[in-house]
């Protein structure tokens, strides 16, 4: 019994659920698991049973969905939305006495939902099994995925592209190679293809990570160990996720080389910026703005383990990360990533009321109509304005629009973070800051205490938004000088073109009015010709040099309009930023403990 206890334990992480602007935490321990959603500083939902397994998900501002995996085998699946009675639902009875499981993903789309796990036998530890749950609407299914070969984790990963299909990659041992199988779930007509080897990598696959970009293109990261004993960070690219026959390009060189093995490989995109946190001996941040690889940060480990969800209408990211050993509940590297965070902490409470879990694993029917198990989510009907990120060009080699301090790409959001309800008697009470627009360098921290009377007026947010950036101002008033200059030199320039043409046309007149003179009259003697030879001659090349400047005057002209062009589009840029510095709060403004 003792060697079953040790299988089927299991090392739970936080995980920090994030949709658009909205964000919620997910406290797991072996005793079961605690949900703080925005704007509460109370647990909203708690399931107070020993669990293996926890994962979620947010598809709106006010619906979480949790898939666990408890230690009496049951595998359930709840649906929490707003202030509305959490339904709970039983999928599976799971062996868990002599078999482990690891990795869940969980993909809800409109009334579909996807679970995926991976599990491994006692007798066989290194071979896992992954499987597919899929909930159709009706009922459940289940898919048997595939093996993959690994001491330590099933390396696999799922991502969702823009259309709603899911693409699954897995990475395997065999001898001396790993290889790299894919598999795509067509999500218009419910059905797997098939499974195929599209990668071979020489070595032993420590670890992995995988994303899939706002463009469909398919990005996979992996520690390999070498034959020296080094482990080197190596990484491939799928430029069109969509096409079947889409192949991968991997790169020449290593991103990185480590002399200690690698525990976790974490990848975000945010803006078009490829971010990876490596977990070595140390704590790696780089970073890829379309220029290669940049090392930004490298620390000693001690950090908290966090996993990453995050959730928009057109992509959705699951990543492992760290949690920020100041900012509670607040990701590792956050001012690198360009997010401010504004901490709230409750007032001292002797205790938090928390509605307990239905002991029932299957929710008993109510006499009001009940929501749809999963809330709407059709890729095929998103409309561009909706979505909060800009468009991203089709390959990362060529996103010009990226870089490291990105001030203009989109304000910058405050998280909102109060402190857990454990916590909470040793910190004091500190009001509420209300939300400004700021650089990533910047921190509002207010540590002193206040009265209600002291706080920020509300209408201080749109104050603050509506004066332009001073920056941004002076290179605004700057284009205009420059425009005004230019359109000066402009109609001067076409004047004196249209002067130089007005002389052109007098000579050519001259010169027509003298050859039909010279034809009426009679021809001169042969030593009269020799000074009107000479001044044809003369004519001749002053027109030649008078046609060459003309051209030129036309190019200029021409890179002159151009320019406009060019200064015009900018202008409109910068007055188009003035507008959604107006409108936008931010882009992750509230995060929740």
């Amino acid at each position: 019994m003792i060697v079953l206890a040790v299988l089927t334990r299991n090392t739970l992480s936080p995980l920090l659920l994030t949709y658009e602007n909205e964000s919620s935490y997910l406290h797991i321990d072996s005793q079961g698991c605690a949900l703080f959603i925005a704007n509460s500083y109370e647990p909203s939902y708690r399931i107070q049973e020993p669990l293996l397994l926890a994962h979620g998900i947010m598809t709106d501002s006010k619906t979480v969905h949790l898939v666990v995996l408890k230690s009496s085998g049951d595998l359930c699946y709840t649906l929490i939305s707003g202030a509305g009675t959490p339904q709970t639902t039983l999928i599976a009875k799971l062996d868990v006495r002599g078999t482990r499981y690891r990795r869940l993903f969980l993909f809800p789309q409109g009334k579909v939902i996807h679970i995926f796990y991976a599990s491994t036998h006692k007798s066989i530890p290194e071979l896992w099994r992954i499987e597919h749950r899929f909930w159709n609407g009706n009922t459940w299914h289940s898919t048997h995925m595939g093996e993959v070969v690994h001491p330590r984790e099933p390396l696999y990963h799922v991502n969702l592209d823009s259309q709603g299909n899911l693409h699954l990659c897995s990475v395997t041992f065999q001898g001396r190679y790993s290889l790299l199988f894919t598999n795509r779930f067509n999500g218009t007509f419910h059905i797997w293809g098939s499974p195929t080897e599209t990668l071979k990598i020489a070595g032993e696959v420590m670890d992995m990570a995988a994303l899939m970009t706002t463009d469909n293109v398919h990005h996979l990261f992996w520690v390999v160990k070498t034959p020296t004993g080094q482990f080197e960070l190596r990484s491939a690219q799928q430029l069109d996720a969509h096409e079947l026959s889409s192949i991968w390009h991997p790169s020449l060189a290593p991103i990185k080389t480590f002399n200690s093995p690698c525990k976790n490989i974490g990848a975000l995109e945010i803006g078009g910026v490829l971010w990876l946190l490596v977990y070595t001996g140390e704590e790696i941040l780089m970073q890829n703005d379309g220029k290669g690889w940049k090392l930004l940060s490298t620390h000693t480990p001690s950090k908290q383990n966090l996993q990453w969800v995050h959730k928009d209408r057109k992509y959705f990211h699951q990543t492992y990360w760290l949690e920020d050993q100041i900012m509670r509940h607040a990701p590792a590297y956050y001012l690198e990533l360009g997010f401010n965070v504004n901490i709230q902490t409750p007032p001292p409470s002797p205790s938090y009321p928390v509605p307990n879990q239905v002991r029932s694993p299957i929710s008993t029917p109510t006499p009001t109509p009940a929501p749809p198990p999963v809330p709407a989510f059709y890729p095929d009907q998103l409309s561009s304005n909706c979505d909060p990120l800009p468009n991203i060009p089709a390959t990362i080699n060529i996103r010009e629009v990226n870089s490291p301090n990105p001030p203009v790409i989109s304000p910058e959001p405050v998280v909102k973070m109060p402190d857990t309800p454990g916590a909470a008697t040793e910190i004091p009470k500190i009001s509420e800051v209300h939300e400004t627009v700021a650089t990533p360098e910047v921190i509002e921290i207010l540590e002193t205490p206040q009265t209600p009377e002291a706080l920020v007026p509300e209408n201080l947010t749109e104050e603050v938004l509506h004066p332009m950036p001073s920056k941004e101002s002076d290179q605004l008033q700057s284009l205009i000088k420059t425009v005004a200059h230019l359109e000066q030199e402009n109609n001067l320039l076409s004047l004196a073109v249209k002067n130089m043409l007005s002389k052109f046309d007098q000579v050519i007149e001259v010169i027509s009015e003298n050859a039909l003179q010279a034809k009426q009259e009679d021809p001169p003697p042969f030593d009269e010709l020799e000074p009107v030879k000479e001044a044809m001659s003369n004519l001749e090349k002053e027109t030649q040099s008078l046609s060459q400047v003309m051209r030129v005057m036309l190019v200029k002209q021409e890179e002159r309009d151009s320019s406009l062009e060019k200064l015009e589009t900018q202008i409109s840029q910068l007055q188009s930023e003035k507008d959604d510095l107006k409108t936008k709060g931010g882009f992750w403004n509230k995060w929740i403990t």
